[in-house]
């Protein structure tokens, strides 16, 4: 897992730094950021998570300052989610949902900002109707989702947003188990909650945190 999570950190740092604009801050994932899946089955609901993720925010080097004075205060978002990062909190469950999400031959789940409206916002804080691609067993989408986000101390930032998807519009199909006496409904919400800080706070707080 160790050296799948250190690739991953690798291909994000490259795909991020080539969509990057020279004159952009880079942010990234401070402890505390996680990102989650829930769903229902017609047995009990399931929530599966990870904080194990790496996520690379490029934004206006202005962001500091009146964010409403900043025109396009996100430059590029890029994401990328080891499959098996991904915890039920039940072994079976874990099981069950890496074997969904072909967990062996598709490691990773990706998301890439395409762009975005600013639809309110203040000198801290504004609001954002976002589209991306979403990349899950290979197959891309592009998915809309309203995303909230807030500057804080010390140039840190979040940024939080939700947004209902079908598992078949990715070619899944919705498993069964138990001899098919346990079904496992289409929808899903993912859920993300990020915390972020100039690149080199965030490594000093990884660091310290470990």
């Amino acid at each position: 897992m160790r050296t799948t999570l250190l690739t991953i950190s690798a291909l994000v740092a490259v795909s991020a730094t080539a969509g990057a604009q020279t004159s952009s801050t880079r942010l990234r994932i401070e402890p505390g950021s996680e990102l989650s899946i829930a769903g229902t089955s017609n047995v009990h609901d399931f929530h599966c998570k990870t904080n194990k993720f790496s996520a690379y925010i490029d934004v206006d080097p202005g962001y500091t300052k009146d964010l409403t004075k900043v025109a396009r205060p996100i430059v590029s978002v890029n994401v990328i989610i080891a499959v098996k990062s991904l915890s039920c909190g039940n072994k079976k469950m874990d099981e069950n949902m890496y074997s969904t999400l072909q967990a062996d031959k598709n490691q990773i789940i990706r998301y890439k900002l395409n762009g975005y409206d600013i639809l309110n916002g203040s000198a801290t804080a504004f609001a954002a109707k976002t589209t991306g691609v979403l990349t899950i067993l290979g197959k891309e989408k592009v998915v809309a989702m309203k995303i909230d986000a807030a500057r804080l101390n010390d140039g840190k930032a979040t940024a939080e947003g939700e947004e209902t998807l079908l598992m078949s519009e990715f070619g899944i199909k919705p498993p069964s188990f138990m001899f098919g006496t346990m079904k496992v409904g289409d929808e899903v919400k993912v859920k993300f909650n990020l915390k972020v800080g100039p690149e080199m706070i965030a490594q000093l707080s990884a660091a310290t945190n470990k």
